[in-house]
């Protein structure tokens, strides 16, 4: 018999609520760490300190690949956020997995550069790569899921 209100209601509601708060809030800094790069960094210019500063347009993917073919880094971004879409309508223990908001906050801040400027807006840069906090956003929430699913996968094989 369920009851109106018990406590799972209560702690689901919360937790939908606490992945949208987490969602906006990931989404508007990385918005506003690009905002203040653009208008504060000057371009990379090829120093070889380990982490540093500077400005860096990504024409192509991840980790620069495909950077000389905008549009084709443009159609894996979208390709990659509708499976995303899909995956998480299809399965609906995926939607309520806590690295999804850092996932969607990660793909739709890239996916806002390469809509407003033709490229990503890289600003940080360590060892050599150049990333935006939506790629650290995208990271936490690929390991999130991957450990959420990982810990599924072992309670079904005991």
């Amino acid at each position: 018999m369920k009851r109106e209100g018990s406590v799972m209601d209560f702690f689901k509601a919360r937790s939908f609520s606490n992945g949208k708060l987490a969602f906006i809030l990931a989404l508007a800094l990385d918005r506003a760490t690009k905002c203040w790069a653009l208008s504060s960094l000057a371009q990379y210019r090829g120093e070889r300190a380990f982490v540093s500063l500077g400005l860096h347009f990504n024409r192509g993917i991840s980790f620069s690949l495909l950077e000389n073919s905008a549009h084709l880094g443009l159609t894996v971004t979208l390709a990659a956020a509708g499976l995303l879409g899909l995956l998480c309508a299809s399965c609906g223990k995926i939607r309520s997995m806590p690295g999804m908001p850092f996932l969607w906050a990660g793909a739709l801040g890239n996916l806002t550069d390469r809509l407003l400027y033709g490229c990503v807006v890289d600003w940080l840069r360590i060892s050599g790569v150049c990333v935006n906090l939506a790629d650290v956003w995208l990271c936490i929430g690929d390991l999130a899921v991957f450990v959420r699913c990982a810990r599924n996968f072992k309670q079904k094989e005991q």
